[in-house]
């Protein structure tokens, strides 16, 4: 594989992520980095079995027709996975940019594939505003499954979607417009996304300090 590494862009707690290049095709390369504070061994286990875990995750989501990167390679040795480099922004700067009335499209479509992922019991675990990158013609992608897996538990997909509202709330005055929109988008694809939504509340009433204006009703 003729593989040239090139920039660092980003560090976060799990990997570093870098832009590459693979017979001449720009590519994202994310590596799995070591913990220090875990036995050298654990740590590799752990790191080898996350890293089994997204590449199955999302290669089962791009089978389903959700739009993420293409799965490119797997570099078990490196902790590494190659990828699908995708032109966009991140919805969070997207944000920035459109009036709330031109984010509705995004949202929905937005809501529509997270609903065929829990459709068919795939967590994201990470699912926020930072993690959505809109592509040309405002495609929203999801990127980042670095914690997700394969589960039918209720909590865990009332987390995703609690996440999602949680950082679109702390960035965004619309946050419940816009949420509303990801919800519909979210129950057409998936009708028992009624019984996550209802969970979601139940988990966001055990916060203490939760304001009024905050709460979904």
């Amino acid at each position: 594989m003729k593989l040239v590494q090139a920039e660092r862009i980003a560090k976060g707690a799990e990997a570093v992520i870098f832009k590459g290049t693979f017979l001449k095709e720009v590519i994202t390369i994310k590596q799995r980095i070591p913990k220090s504070y875990r036995h050298p061994e654990i740590d590799q286990r752990i790191r080898l079995q996350r890293l089994r875990s997204e590449a199955k995750v999302m290669t089962s989501a791009r089978k389903l027709g959700v739009s993420v990167p293409s799965l490119m390679g797997i570099d078990l040795r490196n902790f590494t996975l190659i990828l699908e480099s995708l032109d966009g922004i991140l919805l969070y700067e997207k944000m920035d940019t459109l009036p709330v009335d031109e984010l509705h499209p995004i949202f929905s479509n937005l809501g529509t594939q997270i609903g065929l992922l829990h459709k068919n019991d795939i967590i994201h675990g990470d699912l926020t505003v930072f993690n959505v990158l809109v592509q040309p013609e405002d495609e929203p992608s999801i990127i980042d499954f670095g914690l997700g897996r394969i589960s039918n538990e209720l909590e865990a997909k009332a987390d995703d979607i609690l996440t999602f509202y949680s950082t679109l709330k702390a960035i965004q005055p619309a946050s419940k417009i816009l949420f509303n929109t990801f919800l519909e988008g979210y129950l057409s694809e998936y009708q028992e996304g009624k019984k996550t939504y209802e969970q979601m509340k139940k988990i966001q009433s055990r916060a203490r300090y939760v304001a009024r204006e905050d709460r979904l009703e």
